[in-house]
């Protein structure tokens, strides 16, 4: 649908006037994704980041970065910047936006576009989950799993996987299945690895609002997602 000045100028004076986080992402979003003026949408983002502290926006905004914006023609309105796309996601996670929780911490674990800090990278997981951002909750679990970045402990795991599971968060599930299939930090009970891995199937082929971020999980094993 093609957007009118007026509606444009409309949603740009809301931003302007109000000064609220909501309307001036919604401006930025409109920039972006239907009049294609990316650079200027993305300038809107950094701004409501940083002026309104919409972690709605900096999340947007450490997207654009993280990958950057190549058009067909070739242009370039926005640069690849993963350092910078870091600490808008990292700005994200401490305020409003748990979502952003899950790429700094993979950013600090992998570790190749800086400097690797696994003890960091589970504490944004660690503020992800407290703001029951479930797969910032997945990840923390599997850190306690690996022990990575903190001390291996399958009783802290479980839980969050459990809670996980009841969310319809498949991996959850299918992690939880592993378990109890190995006897990991649980009695061995393979009707419980059934029921479990029944559910991951389940889950995993309906919508549901992790499906977006699932890319995002953390290894907790050969057999676990």
């Amino acid at each position: 649908a093609v957007v009118s000045t007026q509606s444009t100028g409309e949603m740009r004076e809301d931003c302007e006037t109000y000064k609220k986080a909501t309307e001036c992402h919604e401006y930025a979003k409109l920039l972006i994704e239907r009049l294609k003026k990316f650079r200027e949408g993305f300038e809107q983002y950094k701004k409501n980041c940083y002026e309104f502290e919409s972690g709605a926006s900096c999340h947007d905004a450490g997207h654009m970065l993280l990958q950057g914006v190549k058009l067909k023609d070739g242009s370039v309105p926005i640069e690849k910047d993963v350092p910078a796309a870091a600490e808008l996601f990292a700005r994200a996670c401490t305020t409003t936006n748990p979502r952003s929780c899950v790429p700094i911490a993979r950013l600090l674990q992998f570790g190749k576009f800086m400097e690797k800090d696994y003890k960091k990278a589970f504490e944004f997981l660690s503020i992800g989950c407290h703001k029951q951002n479930t797969e910032s909750c997945f990840a923390k679990a599997n850190c306690y799993l690996q022990g990575t970045g903190v001390e291996q402990d399958y009783s802290k795991a479980i839980p969050l996987l459990e809670q996980g599971c009841l969310r319809g968060h498949h991996r959850s599930c299918h992690n939880l299945g592993v378990l109890y299939y190995h006897g990991e930090g649980v009695d061995k009970d393979l009707n419980k690895f059934k029921l479990y891995n029944e559910k991951a199937q389940i889950f995993r082929f309906q919508k549901n609002p992790f499906k977006g971020n699932e890319e995002q999980h953390i290894s907790s094993g050969p057999t676990a997602h």
